[in-house]
């Protein structure tokens, strides 16, 4: 069981905690994201740096998934957030994704990461759940099991194959599993979807800050609309409420927003994404 960190809540009647209040929400979400960056720099043998209020991630491979940059700070000049970002991954030439919180997408960051050339990538919906959801049967001829060992590679080829719908390269996605050590921490919960005997679909989530943030949601194209990345979804959710969280979080992809709607989740703030090819 998780320790509860104190997380604010507002009152109902008697004193009694009704839901973790909207402000919270955002605080506790955006911590766990930054954290889940951290996390997957650190696994794929990169390297972690903050530097005035500025996280700096640089992971082992040159795509701009791998090498991230998030301002803890708002006092922090925007300027020199972009300057930060381009000396430290000069040396090399990687692309970069500078990571805006919730709440931030009109912000003096956005305006000069728009004029400063750096093209918006995406603006992911944040997306919040505080009950459990309900249990619903899997799809007909799917299974959906937690991780062990032995399905490892089941995730990781499900996740290169879905995640390709991105452009995202599967070596940039294997350099992050490579080890496992992601996926065997204590504080993550994995499940993979199987029809039949074949790996279709995937969810992680990852517990930090005393709240849960779903991540590597995927579906391999030839199983999509089946409900099978659903079912994950929900799997690990329930999971991480199951094991203390107070909340679950996750920023939504264009395809997964409506069917996260459906099942509960509700949108409170949008993250945005700047890159640079390197």
């Amino acid at each position: 069981m998780i320790e509860p960190l104190g997380i604010l809540v507002e009152r109902g009647e008697a004193g009694r905690c009704r839901r973790v209040n909207v402000d919270t929400k955002v605080r506790l979400g955006d911590l766990n994201f930054v954290e889940s960056l951290r996390e997957q720099t650190r696994a794929a043998g990169g390297q972690v740096e903050e530097r005035e209020g500025v996280v700096l991630m640089r992971g082992s491979h040159r795509h701009p998934l791998h090498n991230n940059v998030v301002r803890l700070d708002p006092s922090v000049a925007s300027r020199r957030v972009i300057e930060l970002a381009r000396s430290f991954y000069a040396d090399r030439g990687y692309g970069f994704i500078i990571a805006l919180l919730n709440g931030q997408e009109g912000s003096d960051l956005a305006s000069a990461c728009e004029s400063g050339g750096l093209p918006s990538l995406v603006a992911p919906p944040a997306m919040f759940v505080e009950r459990r959801l309900p249990d619903v049967a899997t799809p007909d001829g799917c299974t959906v099991r937690a991780l062990s060992e032995t399905d490892e590679a089941d995730f990781v080829s499900v996740s290169c194959s879905a995640w390709a719908t991105y452009a995202i390269p599967a070596a940039a996605v294997t350099a992050i599993f490579a080890e496992a050590n992601l996926l065997r921490a204590p504080h993550v919960r994995v499940v993979v979807g199987y029809e039949g005997d074949r790996p279709s679909a995937a969810a992680m989530v990852l517990l930090s800050h005393g709240i849960a943030g779903v991540y590597w949601v995927g579906t391999i194209p030839s199983a999509r609309g089946k409900g099978l990345a659903e079912a994950c979804t929900r799997a690990v959710t329930n999971l991480a409420l199951d094991a203390g969280a107070q909340l679950v979080t996750l920023q939504a992809s264009p395809m997964g927003e409506p069917i996260y709607r459906r099942m509960g989740y509700e949108v409170i703030g949008s993250y945005r994404l700047f890159v640079s090819a390197g």
